[in-house]
């Protein structure tokens, strides 16, 4: 019944489009018909991408294409084809096919080459590139990965400031300080804050950018724990305090918070400081206290309380 219902849908897209053809060729000049034409191709190209079919999706691709490519100055129809352009990246990477994804990431990079103050193009080049990294870094490409990441710097530097592509980059500066801790590549997750500081100073009221500055702080704070280098903890935990201390409404800065907490506690579990130890525990019981609801500073402060109950029995 389920696959029966699934033609169904499939059948009455068919007509439809057929349909919406037919009135915008019979209207050329009606750019309200041409419109809502993109926006149907579009959604027979999501619908297809559920369906194991990749020359129906080739032909309706193309068509949204060839629209694009005789209305170059029709917003909606760029607006249609660049999402269609990155929806087919992603199916095709999760089709196995990389010659199908790079050419879509191809055909990004062209449309935002030829369309640079259009913020839609942009940041969905720059969600793509996003993307591509990720997929280089599972593939083991890491010099792939980081060319990815030097090209969506610059696709963030041209646009001018878009809050949709320094998101991006932010993530993306993110991911590479997580990955800098596997590869074993100090200096570069030293680099890669001192970018992400620089991106949270230049732009102080972006919450996306801080939410991920302050992940980066709270993992750059572990590593110097698993490494007990107490003073780049010690330093590193105050920059979150002061982070979390400046917007107390900003949830995840206090979560970030609870983990530097919870490591400097671990870092110390050897140290005869009982009375620091006791102060960064009551630290975090105000932590939980204030944010009763906040599972995972609850859970960082069961782990501390453990972990000073385990070393008073000793």
């Amino acid at each position: 019944m389920f696959n029966g219902k699934k033609e169904s849908d499939g059948t009455r897209i068919k007509d439809l489009l057929t349909e919406l053809r037919s009135l915008a060729l019979q209207n050329p000049d009606d750019p309200r018909l041409r419109s809502h034409l993109s926006r149907g191709l579009f959604s027979a190209l999501t619908h297809l991408m559920e369906r194991d079919d990749p020359e129906e999706r080739g032909q309706i691709l193309q068509e949204l294409k060839d629209l694009g490519a005789q209305h170059p100055e029709d917003e909606v129809v760029r607006s249609n084809l660049v999402r269609a352009l990155f929806n087919t990246l992603n199916a095709a990477h999760a089709a196995g096919d990389p010659a199908g994804r790079d050419a879509a990431l191809q055909e990004l990079r062209s449309m935002s080459a030829e369309n640079p103050q259009d913020e839609t193009v942009q940041e969905h080049l720059a969600k793509a590139l996003f993307n591509a990294m990720n997929y280089a870094k599972a593939a083991g490409d890491l010099a792939g990965r980081d060319a990815l990441l030097e090209e969506l710097r610059g696709v963030d530097q041209a646009s001018g400031g878009s809050p949709a592509t320094r998101l991006r980059l932010a993530k993306a500066l993110f991911n590479a300080v997580s990955h800098t801790v596997d590869e074993g590549r100090p200096d570069r997750l030293r680099e890669l804050m001192d970018e992400l500081r620089d991106l949270a100073r230049r732009h102080p009221d972006d919450a996306e950018v801080r939410d991920r500055l302050s992940k980066g702080l709270a993992t750059q704070l572990h590593v110097a724990c698993t490494e007990a280098d107490s003073g780049d903890a010690d330093v590193l935990l105050a920059e979150l305090r002061e982070m979390a201390g400046a917007h107390p409404d900003q949830l995840v800065l206090r979560e970030s918070l609870a983990m530097g907490l919870s490591d400097s506690l671990q870092l110390m579990e050897a140290s005869e400081e009982v009375g620091r130890r006791a102060g960064l525990l009551e630290e975090l019981r105000n932590l939980a206290s204030s944010h009763p609801d906040a599972d995972s500073i609850r859970a960082r402060l069961a782990s501390g309380i453990a972990n000073e109950l385990s070393m008073a029995s000793q």
